[in-house]
C-alpha cells in the first residue's frame, strides 16, 4: 500500500553522529522490517552508500540513488563540471538547483509517490509532482537564537519555515514540537502528526570494557551551551563533602571546544578533576552498561525536542532527574523527578534524595520501567507508515 517512497538522506551521514542520524538508523531498521511490499529508494551521498547498503543488505525492496561528483562522472560529465564550478564559486543556490534537477528527473523517471525528508529540512527545495513528508525535531532557534552563529541561524530559520509550510505532512517528535510549529509558523495542526522517538536496543551478550567509577551520576549530551553541563559540576561542588566518593560522568561529542575548556577549568577550580569524567563519544553498544551502573541520569538541559536519553534511562533501570522545560516533562511524565531549569539548590537536593533514599530509587526505577513501554521504534515505524499511507 505504501507504493514507491524516496527517503532523502543527503543531510545524513554515519560520520556525523547527530540526533537525525540516530533517528534514521533506528526508524528505517524497523520500517523496512514492517513494510516488505513498498519500494524504498534511498537518495544519498555516494560516500555514505556503502554504510546503508551493508546495513540494509537483506532487504530486496531497498534501492539506492547516489548523488555525488564521482557518480556523475560516469553518467553525466557535464553535471560534474557544473557542480565543481558552483562549488568553487561557493554558489550554494546554484548547487541546489543542479541537485534539484537531478532528483526531479529521478522522481519522474521512477514514478515515485512520496519523498520523505527525515532530517528536518527539505533539500533540495522546489520538487514537483510528489507528496512530501518532513520530520521536524525542534525549533530551538526560535527560542534560543543566541545559541547559533548568525549565518547558520538565518539558514535554519529559512529551512524550518519552508519545511513547515511546504511539506504535505509534518512528523513532530513531541507534542511540544508540534505546538511550536503551529505557533511559530501558523500551520494547520491537522497537518502535523506526533510520533515519539525511542530508546536504542541493547546488543546481546556485549561486555563493555569501559572503566567507570563505582558511584556516579550520568549525563549523556553533546557539549552545547543549552545542555547546561556547568550546573552539574556546580552541584558536584555542593555535594562533595557529603558524598566524597560521588563522581560525574559525561558522554557526548564535543560540539563547542571553548565550552569544553571552560567546563574543565571549572572542575579544576573546584578541585574536582579526579571526579568529573569527560568520556566523549561512546559507542551505542557501550551505553547500556553506563546507564545500568549509574546512580541516576541527571538531565539539566534547557531545551529538547524530545530527549532520547530520558527513555533510555527508563529502559535500563536508571532513576531520572530532569529540568522541567520544552518537551522534557512530557517525556518524563510521573516516572522521574523534575526540577526548575537552572535551580542549583533544587537540583542538588534531588540528587541527594536519590543517593540517600533506596525506597525512592526503587519507586523511580519501577515507574521508569513502565514508562519505557510507551516508546518503541516499532511503534514509531508503524505510525510513520500510516502517515505515508494516508497522504491526501
Amino acid at each position: 500500500m505504501s507504493g514507491k517512497i524516496a527517503i532523502n538522506l543527503l543531510s545524513i551521514s554515519p560520520k556525523s553522529f547527530t540526533g537525525s542520524f540516530v533517528y534514521v538508523k533506528n526508524l528505517l531498521s524497523e520500517l523496512f522490517v514492517l513494510d516488505r511490499d513498498g519500494v524504498y529508494y534511498l537518495i544519498l551521498d555516494r560516500a555514505n552508500r556503502s554504510y546503508f547498503k551493508d546495513r540494509f543488505k537483506n532487504y530486496p525492496n531497498i534501492k539506492y540513488h547516489p548523488v555525488g561528483i564521482h557518480y556523475d562522472l560516469l553518467i553525466n560529465p557535464l553535471r560534474v563540471l557544473l557542480k565543481l564550478w558552483a562549488k568553487a564559486k561557493k554558489d550554494y543556490r546554484r548547487c541546489e538547483l543542479i541537485v534539484r534537477s537531478e532528483i526531479q528527473r529521478f522522481i519522474d523517471e521512477n514514478q515515485i509517490d512520496t519523498m520523505f525528508f527525515p532530517s528536518g529540512t527539505m533539500y533540495p527545495a522546489g520538487l514537483k509532482n510528489i507528496k512530501t513528508v518532513t520530520t521536524v525535531f525542534d525549533l530551538q532557534h526560535e527560542y534560543f537564537p543566541n545559541n547559533f552563529p548568525s549565518a547558520y541561524l538565518a539558514r535554519r530559520k529559512t529551512d524550518s519555515a519552508y519545511a513547515a509550510n511546504n511539506s504535505d505532512r509534518i512528523i513532530a517528535i513531541s507534542e511540544f514540537t508540534k505546538r511550536s510549529i503551529v505557533e511559530k509558523y501558523g500551520i494547520n495542526p491537522d497537518k502535523a502528526t506526533v510520533i515519539y522517538l525511542a530508546p536504542q536496543k541493547e546488543t546481546a551478550n556485549h561486555f563493555s570494557s569501559l572503566s567507570l567509577p563505582d558511584n556516579f551520576i550520568f549525563y549523556p549530551a553533546a557539549i552545547w551551551p543549552h545542555k547546561n553541563h556547568r550546573i552539574l559540576i556546580e552541584a558536584m561542588h555542593v555535594l562533595r563533602l557529603k558524598f566524597p566518593d560521588l563522581h560525574l560522568v559525561f558522554t557526548g561529542v564535543i560540539k563547542n571546544k571553548k565550552l569544553k575548556e571552560e567546563l574543565h577549568t571549572l572542575a579544576v577550580v573546584y578541585g574536582l578533576t579526579d571526579r568529573v569524567h569527560f568520556l566523549g563519544f561512546v559507542l551505542d553498544k557501550d551505553m547500556p552498561s553506563i546507564y545500568k551502573q549509574a546512580k541516576a541520569l541527571v538531565y539539566p538541559s534547557s531545551f529538547e525536542g524530545f530527549g532520547i536519553p530520558l527513555v533510555e534511562a527508563f529502559k535500563f533501570g536508571t532513576p531520572v532527574i530532569a529540568a522541567d522545560n520544552s518537551s522534557i516533562g512530557e517525556v518524563v511524565g510521573d516516572a522521574g523527578i523534575l526540577f526548575e531549569t537552572g535551580d542549583l539548590e533544587m537540583l542538588t537536593k534531588n540528587i541527594e534524595r536519590i543517593l540517600s533514599d533506596d525506597l525512592l530509587r526503587d519507586d523511580l526505577i519501577k515507574r521508569g520501567t513502565e514508562r519505557a513501554k510507551d516508546f518503541s521504534w516499532d511503534a514509531s515505524a508503524r505510525k510513520t507508515l500510516d502517515v505515508f499511507n494516508n497522504l491526501c
